[in-house]
């Protein structure tokens, strides 16, 4: 029976994930086959966590590397990455379709260059997302 509850899940994920990523090609941000994005993989993840989701990412592109100092110490980082892997809590399956999308968007904009945390890329996207499809992608949900 749980098996078969996680088999739906999964494929209710992917089904929304292709549903968002052609609501984001509709307004001009290309998800699927983007070099410049990289390889997106979604599932539901094992653990029933707190957040809504999480997007790890892994090969980072040895040309975005940059060094970030934070008082005396020094932290290699990464502006792009070629592979996501984008995990959605199993809780947040059992909620209304727009937060589900809203969550999955939030996590592809993690996705796109510069986005890896919440800063500047990230909230332009956000707020260009929200005016053309009126979701309400945010750093943190209430």
């Amino acid at each position: 029976m749980i098996l078969k509850e996680e088999k739906q899940m999964e494929q209710d994920i992917n089904k929304i994930y292709l549903e968002c990523a052609s609501e984001l090609e509709k307004i001009g941000i290309q998800v699927i086959g983007n070099k410049e994005v990289g390889d997106i993989d979604i599932c539901v993840s094992k653990r029933n966590n707190k957040r809504y989701g999480v997007c790890k990412q892994e090969e980072p592109d040895k040309s975005t590397m940059y060094v970030e100092k934070k008082g005396k110490y020094k932290f290699i980082k990464y502006q792009k990455f070629n592979k996501h892997h984008i995990e959605i809590s199993p809780w947040v399956m059992g909620l209304n379709d727009d937060i589900i999308k809203s969550t999955i968007i939030h996590e592809i904009i993690h996705c796109m260059p510069c986005c890896n945390n919440h800063g500047i890329e990230f909230k332009k996207y956000a707020k260009y997302i929200n005016e053309k499809l009126g979701y309400d992608i945010s750093r943190t949900r209430q």
